[in-house]
């Protein structure tokens, strides 16, 4: 499985235990990775990297069971792990100002 295998090595590669993912195989696939930390002007908001087959890597916060995007990783949709890696932390100490709805970074 080709999506598992991919999620797996991104999680590692972030340093995740991957104990809070999951990989949907339904056409599109899709993957979720609950990721540890705040984003910044979201202090109070969970974090999510999501990923599809079609439209590839974004950043999302979580309201509940509501999950808003904040940030795409723009380019190959299955970039390798170490490029959505660095993609993500770098996330995590962008000031508030550069982090908007549907930011393609």
């Amino acid at each position: 499985m080709i999506a598992l295998d991919y999620a797996l090595r991104v999680t590692r590669e972030l340093g995740l235990s991957g104990e809070s993912s999951c990989v949907d195989q339904l056409k599109p696939l899709r993957v979720y990775i609950a990721v540890d930390g705040r984003l910044p002007g979201h202090p109070d908001r969970d974090v999510a990297l999501l990923w599809t087959e079609c439209h590839g890597w974004a950043i999302a916060v979580e309201d509940g069971a509501e999950l808003t995007v904040v940030a795409h990783l723009g380019g190959a949709v299955d970039p390798p792990p170490r490029t959505v890696a660095r993609w993500v932390r770098r996330q995590f100490t962008e000031s508030d100002s550069s982090l908007r709805a549907g930011q393609v970074a």
